[in-house]
């Protein structure tokens, strides 16, 4: 009887301690749950990562260009050329300094590894594939190159077969990627203006294109023959190309007061194939800048001369698809400076003179039937003076870029019940954002931010506003703030930074769409001081009781006594902010998430906790964001 009884008390009291000790196995922390978290014990919940951003074309003649960011090559190939995909938003765009060169710190979505730098400005290698490595991006032109050189397989040159009626200038040869041997030893580059004035030009913007803006040179060669009235030397240098066909250029003469026929013209190779280095098929090899100095073929003598004699027009062909692995074929695809030498009678070719020295001519070739004259752009250099006859058009002044715009999107996330823990399904407040920044060219200043937001769902049943600060910088940097799409916004006086309120109940505005035109005053977006969606938060029941992401700071409004009550543990002197700690998948949790690069989030459903929505979640908080970090796009 009495060991019945101590047996059975026994495993009373085993039972006991082993429920007690689920219980703590369940419930992580141990001490004082509000206890504020240490910095360093506190996971942030970002989805963004700022890193430093180094860029250098190394340009030598005052030239500075805009770039772009994206996450994806930006280029897609359409109508045998190589456009940028209009459907493709560039996650940063900046301009360089005169001498090509940028560095600043920017904010990009924390799962990307890889960067694509774009620019459609000649002398760039574009588009350029970059990895994210240490917290830096880092893009050096002249490394760039040596390093896609020694990706591609033997170049030695000889060998290689071309058409037996055309003529190769004396020495001349090539390499398996059509790069001549011949190039001069350094590159040429023309002036800035003229670079600007061939970039606007020569433009694939269908209504931009020369056949739209100008369709005056599209008329009777006005534009493609280049006549010589003394003798002169005269080279051929490479621009660039949007051709996806790996075409071949050379060049004619005839007697200015003949008419020239294919069958009168002895055509002489000047590029096998006229495509950049950067081309995405790999068969490029050319730099803007590679020059060949072409040569006179004299028919009489049989030989080449250095100069261009007096009383001879020059004249250009294009063999479209004529280089295939280190050989020449005409295939039927021959285009001509001279209209009546095509087979459809059309311009090919336009050539406009600098009207400033009149030793300059741009050239563009059209390939096949789209008439951007894209397809191989060069510039012609007369070394003598007064050597060529002034007639045609020029090429138009054009001034440098002053004005640039990238746009940011992204979804915010809230949970309205802090400082409690909630449900957290993350659907109380479902804003979706697309903000454009509007920069000074000259030297990358902000001066406009165009923010457009969308509460898109409402899951809870508090009363709940929205707006948000710009935490970097004061009330005397804006100039203007004035919004449309809500009858309830406002700028609030006696904050230390700019603060804007959208609305005040998120039920009367669902699926409006609110705009903000934000003007500011010496603002530099180099060291990411304006970073969109800033720093964003609802208020819920009453203005005081303000929502933020984890870390981000309350405004100079919130009601600083709710920290450290209930479920929160900030420590608001260590900068840590709007943080729960939680017992259940993960120890901490937020109230309020940005989630960059997306629109059409999956809502999670009513009482759905988020990371049973997108299993993701668990991992990547419990990897500190280092694993999943793309769960919200699955």
């Amino acid at each position: 009887m009495n060991n019945f009884l101590f047996i059975k008390c026994t495993s009373i009291l085993l039972l006991t301690i082993s429920l007690f000790s689920s219980c703590m196995e369940k419930d992580v922390y141990q001490g004082d749950k509000n206890t504020p978290l240490n910095p360093t014990e506190a996971f942030d919940f970002s989805l963004t990562k700022e890193v430093k951003l180094n860029v250098d074309y190394g340009f030598t003649n005052d030239y500075y260009i805009i770039f772009e960011l994206y996450n994806q090559n930006p280029m897609k190939e359409e109508d045998n050329s190589w456009i940028k995909d209009e459907k493709l938003s560039p996650i940063y765009a900046a301009s360089t300094d005169k001498k090509g060169q940028y560095s600043g710190k920017i904010t990009i979505p924390s799962d990307i590894t890889e960067i694509w730098l774009y620019s459609d400005y000649p002398g760039a290698v574009s588009p350029a594939k970059l990895t994210v490595s240490n917290g830096e991006i880092n893009f050096d032109q002249a490394k760039y190159i040596t390093s896609l050189k020694t990706k591609t397989r033997a170049t030695t040159a000889g060998g290689y077969s071309y058409p037996d009626d055309w003529k190769l200038i004396a020495g001349a040869d090539w390499d398996v990627y059509g790069l001549p041997t011949n190039i001069e030893s350094s590159l040429s580059m023309p002036p800035a203006e003229i670079l600007y004035s061939i970039k606007q030009t020569y433009t694939k913007v269908a209504k931009e294109a020369i056949k739209v803006m100008h369709p005056e040179w599209l008329n009777n060669n006005t534009t493609s023959e280049i006549k010589i009235t003394k003798a002169t030397e005269v080279s051929l240098v490479f621009i660039s190309s949007g051709a996806s066909w790996n075409n071949t250029i050379g060049y004619f003469t005839y007697p200015t007061n003949e008419v020239p026929t294919e069958s009168t013209v002895r055509k002489v190779l000047a590029f096998p194939n006229a495509s950049p280095i950067s081309k995405t098929s790999g068969t490029g090899r050319l730099l803007c800048g590679h020059e060949v100095k072409l040569k006179y073929w004299n028919e009489s003598t049989q030989q080449f001369e250095d100069k261009f004699p007096a009383g001879v027009t020059l004249g250009w062909y294009l063999e479209g698809m004529g280089f295939s692995n280190g050989n020449i074929r005409e295939n039927g695809r021959t285009r001509f400076s001279y209209s009546s030498m095509n087979s459809d009678n059309e311009q090919h070719v336009v050539a406009l003179r600098d009207g400033g020295t009149n030793q300059i001519i741009a050239i563009g070739f059209e390939d096949n039937t789209d008439y951007d004259y894209c397809d191989a752009i060069f510039y012609v250099k007369i070394a003598e003076a007064n050597a060529i006859t002034p007639e045609g058009p020029e090429l138009p002044p054009v001034n440098p870029p002053s004005d640039l715009e990238y746009t940011v999107y992204g979804t915010l996330t809230y949970e309205d019940q802090w400082p409690s823990e909630g449900d957290y399904d993350m659907n109380d407040v479902v804003m979706e954002y697309q903000s454009t920044i509007h920069k000074n060219a000259l030297d990358n200043s902000i001066y406009k931010i165009v923010d457009e937001f969308i509460p898109i769902h409402n899951g809870g049943n508090y009363i709940c506003g929205f707006g948000y600060q710009l935490s970097n910088i004061t009330p005397s940097q804006i100039r203007s703030i004035n919004v449309s799409g809500s009858d309830n916004w406002n700028v609030e006086t006696e904050q230390s930074h700019p603060t804007v309120t959208l609305f005040n109940n998120i039920k009367k505005v669902l699926g409006q769409k609110i705009t903000v035109t934000t003007e500011v005053i010496n603002v530099s977006s180099k060291d990411n001081l304006v970073n969109p969606p800033y720093n964003p938060f609802i208020f819920v029941n009453n203005r005081s009781r303000e929502v933020h992401l984890v870390n981000y700071p309350p405004t100079d409004k919130a009601d600083m006594e709710l920290f450290n009550t209930q479920d929160d543990v900030s420590n608001t002197s260590a900068g840590v902010y709007y943080i729960a700690r939680y017992k259940e998948e993960v120890q901490w949790m937020p109230f309020g998430i940005n989630l960059p690069n997306i629109i059409d989030f999956n809502i999670p459903a009513e009482g759905v906790k988020i990371y049973d929505t997108y299993p993701g979640f668990i991992e990547w908080v419990k990897s500190g964001g280092n694993t999943h970090k793309d769960w919200y796009k699955k």
